[in-house]
């Protein structure tokens, strides 16, 4: 074998290496979907409601299930916490008027124990 033609080899094979390394290293696009969820949004209101557990589930297991809630607090003591489903992808597409998203909405007792569930 004569030495150029070695060189050329070596070089060919760098650059099929390069090429292969080069696509490992582009990421896919992100989508709504792999966004994080902001503060009052969950993926399924079904699938939070089957997270929780009435009469037993207290304030700090739902947050640390569900993650933070818009609260609304009464003057009784009562706390009503908000979860808001995350739009998808293809609501997001669509541009005609937003339709509301479901909700799931929890009722804690002034003890802190988790009274009612509704998904709305």
């Amino acid at each position: 074998m004569t030495p150029w033609l070695n060189l050329s080899t070596c070089k060919a094979v760098l650059a099929a290496c390069a090429c292969v390394s080069g696509c490992a290293l582009l990421q896919p696009p992100r989508t709504a979907a792999d966004a994080p969820l902001r503060p009052g949004e969950i993926i399924s209101a079904a699938h939070a409601k089957d997270t929780v557990v009435i009469g037993k589930s207290t304030k700090a297991e739902v947050r640390a299930a569900l993650g933070e809630a818009v609260v609304v607090d009464f003057d009784s003591g009562y706390e009503v916490w908000v979860y808001r489903e995350k739009p998808s992808d293809k609501d997001k597409k669509e541009k005609k008027a937003a339709s509301p998203r479901t909700e799931l909405v929890l009722l804690f007792e002034p003890s802190g124990i988790l009274a009612k569930t509704r998904i709305r």
